[in-house]
């Protein structure tokens, strides 16, 4: 017997199952594509994120170089400032019971200055070497820290004329108070 053949209403049936298989399937897809969409976006999103953490981090340690750099120069600097306003007076007698440094020294820096000492030499810091008073080894040296550095140069220009020799303590030395030779 032939085969029966295929009616619209059967042909209508068969291709609404195909079309609604195929709907479904679609939805699924769909559904999984705008998954993954919100997933690929959260990723980009994320990646970026990171990346600009990373650049910034790049930056910042390449910017640490130069700041440990200038930070080094201006711990330079401040020694050297801090330095370059001290004398060292070698060979001052140490009185018997407390001494105000900052007055011994100004009187010393009066008689080598002479006509040329300012009204008012101001100190930062003045006092004896800080290590304890020996009979056997002299006198402790005396260090002060001048305000002025032009005080502190014209001192020393002074005293390199030979001023010092007429002070009541001809041994007095007076040296920088940077100079390595000086603090031994």
């Amino acid at each position: 017997m032939a085969a029966a053949m295929a009616t619209n209403a059967d042909l209508l049936t068969l291709t609404t199952t195909i079309q609604d298989a195929l709907r479904a399937e679609m939805a699924g897809i769909h559904t999984e594509v705008a998954t993954h969409t919100g997933r690929i976006q959260a990723l980009e999103h994320s990646s970026e994120t990171q990346s600009a953490r990373h650049t910034a981090t790049d930056n910042a340690i390449a910017r640490q170089g130069e700041l440990i750099l200038h930070m080094r120069r201006h711990l330079e600097d401040l020694d050297n400032r801090g330095l370059r306003c001290n004398i060292r007076l070698r060979g001052i007698q140490e009185a018997e019971r407390g001494e105000n440094a900052e007055e011994v020294l100004r009187g010393l820096f009066r008689l080598v200055l002479q006509a040329d000492a300012p009204q008012k030499i101001e100190f930062e810091r003045a006092h004896r070497a800080l290590r304890p008073r020996s009979l056997e080894d002299g006198p402790r040296d005396m260090i002060c820290c001048l305000h002025s550095f032009p005080v502190k140069d014209a001192i020393m220009r002074s005293s390199l004329h030979g001023p010092s020799r007429e002070l009541k303590c001809p041994s007095t030395m007076i040296y920088p108070g940077d100079a390595r030779a000086s603090r031994t």
